[in-house]
């Protein structure tokens, strides 16, 4: 009885998807300098690459989700991975930054249809009681790209080059794909009804209390892209590229054992409170963060705690719409990714436009401050969501 009591082991697979999608958006961070470096381009025009990609999936998500409703979800899900690869492939192969960019859109694209269809699959194989747990198990993929995925690609792409990078996930996608379709995820979900129309399905996006519960979601990670865009920037302040993969994955620990802690926190707490508490630890530690430039150790301690505490917020932030209009969930499940990604892409931005202004140290403070905004956000009282 035990075991039945566990997740379905099938629902990890999806987190072989979710890693190689967060390994593709997040390794560009740690590989922006040899970007720039290689197309002769400024590290502010580099960091484009992350608010274009950020952009498509963040606008792309919702739509796409609700096009691809009525297909089975475990079929989009490898045809998706596939596409992505061979993507992946072009990235390598690119030839100028213009191509490279364009690139980007497509991946996006596959990332906004592959990450909320994984997401909707793994609650479908869960019990009510675990869907917090469920969804945690797929956002792992996501914070083990941060532990794993981006510090092995940064390493790949100083010492190999950065299209060795970008082949190296083409990589991992195809064997996420082979894993899914081997593995044969079956939706249980589908089939019981008619799906809806499209008109309904893409009706969420007209309700005002959907957009007002996304907000603190969307500031968060305009909060966290802040800093995170241009984190190779800001540690070369003080260490050699031979010590940003090591970095880079105390940064990722800190995500990793965050996204199981906020799921888990869900299930327990109710959505709100893990929020809460991950909003006030991210605001201390980044106000403390270019303190800690000086001491490995201190370094080490802020860049996980700083990790931690954002992607806590990750899976109650999901619980949290999901408790709002679970009858919508293709499209408000989408919605979260959607606020993480459009988060991203304007928080590369305003780092970006800062670093005209200040210098790359000051960055954690403006990230500091725009996570209070969130914290501020999450008070407003919502019908239908436990404060």
């Amino acid at each position: 009885m035990a075991l039945r009591r566990t997740l379905d082991p099938r629902i990890w697979l999806l987190a072989i998807g979710t890693f190689a999608v967060g390994t593709d958006a997040f390794v560009v961070a740690g590989i922006l300098p040899l970007l720039a470096q290689s197309f002769g381009v400024s590290i502010e025009v580099a960091g484009l690459l992350v608010s274009t990609y950020s952009f498509t999936y963040g606008l792309g998500t919702p739509l796409l989700a609700a096009l691809v409703a009525r297909w089975r979800r475990h079929r989009v899900v490898v045809a998706t991975l596939c596409g992505f690869a061979l993507v992946n492939i072009g990235c390598a192969l690119a030839p100028s930054f213009g191509v490279l960019l364009g690139l980007k859109v497509a991946a996006g694209i596959c990332a906004a249809i592959y990450t909320p269809t994984a997401y909707l699959l793994a609650t479908s194989l869960a019990s009510a009681e675990r869907r917090g747990a469920a969804l945690a198990a797929v956002a792992i993929g996501l914070s083990a790209a941060s532990v794993l995925g981006i510090p092995i690609g940064t390493w790949v792409g100083y010492r190999y080059g950065w299209h060795a990078t970008f082949a190296m996930i083409a990589m991992i996608t195809l064997s996420g794909a082979a894993a899914l379709a081997r593995g044969r995820l079956s939706d249980p979900a589908r089939g019981v009804a008619s799906p809806p129309s499209i008109a309904t399905r893409i009706a969420p996006l007209g309700r005002a209390h959907i957009w007002l519960t996304l907000l603190p979601c969307f500031i968060l990670y305009v909060s966290t892209a802040l800093v995170f865009t241009y984190i190779a920037a800001l540690l070369r302040t003080r260490y050699s590229a031979g010590q940003l993969p090591l970095l880079l994955a105390v940064y990722g620990l800190g995500g990793l054992i965050g996204s199981q802690l906020g799921g888990r926190l869900a299930d327990r707490l109710g959505s709100a409170r893990p929020i809460r508490i991950g909003l006030g630890g991210l605001i201390a530690i980044q106000l403390l963060l270019p303190f800690s430039l000086g001491s490995t150790v201190a370094t080490c301690a802020a860049l996980f705690g700083a990790t931690l505490c954002s992607w806590s917020c990750f899976a109650p932030f999901q619980a949290r719409i999901l408790a709002l209009e679970p009858e919508s969930a293709n499209v408000t499940i989408a919605l979260i990714n959607t606020c993480v990604y459009m988060g991203n892409a304007v928080g590369a931005l305003i780092g970006g436009v800062l670093l005209r202004l200040t210098a790359v140290t000051n960055l954690p403070f403006a990230s500091a401050l725009v996570a209070a905004l969130a914290l501020a956000a999450l008070r407003r009282p919502l019908p239908g969501i436990a404060r």
